[in-house]
């Protein structure tokens, strides 16, 4: 009974081995991607988790703030946050087309495109940010099963090769070299897998903040037309 269940046992090491040297460089850079994905995965993980909270605690100072202008001198000492970066835009280029606004007597539908536009262009930046290195889990989760596949070709064909100059046809010859082949295949799979799965997740947790900067953007704007539109509207008449 030893006997057979140590026959049974597949040693994993010494398949790869014997894969070849082509085999070889394969099950290593599949590896490499799989620690490479795994990196990825769990940095981004952790740093959108942060960047979700810091961006929902300045949301919270911004609407305890008594002004504006009083949150703009507090930005300074805050953590970097997504919605941090939105309101410094949009907050600086409301500075700038007040002052064009009194120089050039602009309407205000004018002004506050201007505005619209910058906080739509940081909102883009910080999607940028927040995407930053999901591009590898994307080439990981694309290009793993292709490579796997690319080793099991190659040893499939040395296989029968060795079948073929030993002149050997039983499944006893044959099985040996099908099992060193298949491993890359499953390596392939075992890279692209996880990087599938949490790229999703990942994806999902980014628009999630995203909502939460469009959010924020639409009220910025309802304050800044309350505050800056109506009153000199209602002076001229």
């Amino acid at each position: 009974m030893e006997t057979v269940a140590q026959s049974t046992k597949i040693d994993w090491f010494s398949i790869i081995l014997h894969g070849g040297p082509i085999g070889i460089a394969i099950m290593v850079l599949l590896a490499i991607m799989s620690i490479w994905a795994w990196i990825v995965i769990i940095s981004k993980m952790r740093v959108l988790k942060e960047m979700h909270g810091l961006s929902e605690k300045f949301l919270t100072n911004f609407w305890e703030a008594k002004s504006l202008s009083e949150l703009n001198l507090r930005v300074k000492d805050m953590e970097y946050s997504p919605a941090r970066e939105v309101f410094r835009s949009g907050f600086n280029e409301m500075i700038r087309v007040l002052q064009t606004r009194e120089k050039r007597g602009s309407t205000s539908s004018v002004i506050f495109d201007t505005v619209k536009r910058t906080l739509s262009r940081q909102k883009m930046i910080e999607e940028a940010n927040l995407g930053n290195n999901l591009s590898i889990l994307a080439v990981c989760a694309s290009a793993g099963p292709f490579i796997g596949l690319f080793g099991t070709v190659v040893g499939i064909i040395r296989a029968f090769h060795d079948i073929g100059s030993n002149g050997a046809s039983s499944l006893a010859a044959v099985a040996p070299g099908i099992s060193e082949a298949l491993i890359a295949t499953a390596l392939g799979l075992f890279v692209a897998i996880p990087a599938v799965i949490f790229y999703n997740i990942l994806i999902s947790k980014i628009k999630k903040h995203l909502v939460l900067l469009d959010g924020f953007s639409s009220d910025f704007i309802n304050i800044l037309e309350r505050h800056y539109t109506i009153k000199p509207d209602q002076d001229n008449n």
